[in-house]
């Protein structure tokens, strides 16, 4: 008697890791897409950060914006890499562009005595 596998188990075999296959790589696709969305959004919270503490630093300049409702103003990402408040090295996670080649800026708006910032590469 001949040992080994025969045909219908290694068809088996195959069928089950097809199986696997199909739906373990969906799931896979979907976490990638998860952690880069993430890092996008870590990436942005950083460029946002920065142009706060820019803002404190420099509150004489932006005196108004903090006392007037409404009031709106910007902070160019030139200014937040060459004030050393953020690499320019940086990469954006989806375009993979460093800061530095990107042309952005941040606004900042007093929302009822808040103020809320928003990048826009």
């Amino acid at each position: 008697m001949k040992k080994g596998f025969t045909l219908i188990e290694l068809l088996a075999v195959l069928a089950l890791l097809g199986v696997i296959i199909l739906v373990s790589v969906p799931s896979i696709i979907s976490t990638n897409k998860k952690s880069q969305e993430n890092d996008y959004n870590q990436y942005i919270a950083n460029i946002q950060g920065a142009a706060e503490v820019y803002i404190e630093t420099h509150e004489e300049k932006y005196e108004h914006l903090k006392t007037t409702y409404g009031a709106t103003a910007s902070v160019s990402i030139d200014n937040l890499i060459n004030g050393g408040y953020i690499k320019g090295s940086i990469k954006n996670p989806k375009t993979n562009k460093a800061l530095s080649e990107e042309a952005g800026s941040v606004t900042i708006t007093n929302q009822n005595g808040t103020l809320k910032y928003n990048y826009a590469p």
